[in-house]
Parts: structure tokens; C-alpha cells; sequence
């Protein structure tokens, strides 16, 4: 068993976390006015968790905001990018099956 401390993560850009064959578990804090980086499509589904702060995130060309406490799949082959347009931190969980990066 590999408990971690997530929150103590809170500050880095991204980083994986723990990995399986089948999974991949990383975190992601995105700065006031910055985004994730370029548009992303993976082979894979992918689970966003908002841990503390405010996202837009946009799938397909829809977008949302989402706020903490809230969750959303991300299903293989979709297009996505996830912005901070507030004035604080974006600190976020992302799950990733199969294994991404």
C-alpha cells in the first residue's frame, strides 16, 4: 500500500502521482490567468477532481466552469483544455486510464 498526501503537492504544475498497468493518478495547480498548455487529445478516458479553486474547462468546444468539489470524465478522443480565469490557485486531481504520461 502507497498512501500520499495530495495537498502537499498543491504548488507544482503537474506531476504524476502513482501509476498502475492499468491507471495513472496526477495532480495539476494552474496559477491565476494560465492554462493547462496546449489542447489535448488522449487515447485514453481521463477524470478531473477540482480539489480547491475555479476551472473553465472545455471539451469538444463546450465549456463549464467547474468548482471545487466538482467532478467530470473526459472520454478517449475528445479535445480538451482546462483554464484558471479567477484570481486564485487552480488545484486539481486527474486519474487517467490507460496510463498517459
Amino acid at each position: 500500500m502507497s498512501i500520499k498526501n495530495i495537498h502537499k503537492l498543491k504548488g507544482i504544475f503537474f506531476k504524476i502521482v502513482d501509476e498502475t498497468p492499468l491507471s495513472q493518478v496526477g495532480v495539476m495547480t494552474i496559477s491565476p490567468g494560465k492554462d493547462s498548455g496546449p489542447e489535448e487529445v488522449h487515447s485514453g478516458d481521463q477524470f478531473v477532481y477540482i480539489i480547491e479553486g475555479e476551472a473553465e474547462v472545455e471539451i469538444n468546444k463546450e465549456k463549464a466552469i467547474m468548482k471545487t468539489g466538482d467532478a467530470v470524465i473526459i472520454r478517449s478522443g475528445q479535445q480538451h483544455h482546462i483554464y484558471n480565469k479567477s484570481d486564485s490557485e487552480l488545484f486539481f486531481l486527474t486519474v487517467y486510464t490507460p496510463p498517459q504520461y
